[in-house]
């Protein structure tokens, strides 16, 4: 069964189909491809979600700490959070 765990701790569970946690990161360039073959109507059902896997890049959400996970293939993962701005005052 595959899982993937956050470094948080937090562990997700792949194997249960689409999730709200899996998301797929497409290039504006790639939307406007599949909105012009839409629009010609030439794009069916199979071949939208292959081209829309075409050059996507799979990302796991953590949802407890907020983290992303960018597959960058091979097993590799790059993962970022969300940066915290702290607020600094004047003279400090």
């Amino acid at each position: 069964m595959p899982k993937f765990a956050c470094v948080c701790g937090h562990v997700m569970n792949l194997s249960l189909g689409t999730s709200d946690f899996e998301l797929s990161l497409v290039a504006e360039q790639k939307i406007d491809e599949i909105g012009c073959a839409l629009s010609n109507r030439w794009l069916s059902e199979d071949e939208f979600y292959e081209t829309i896997d075409q050059g996507a890049l799979t990302v796991y959400w953590c949802q407890t700490c907020g983290r992303l996970h960018v597959d960058k293939g091979d097993g590799k993962f790059t993962s970022y959070i969300k940066e915290v701005n702290e607020q600094v005052g004047p003279g400090q």
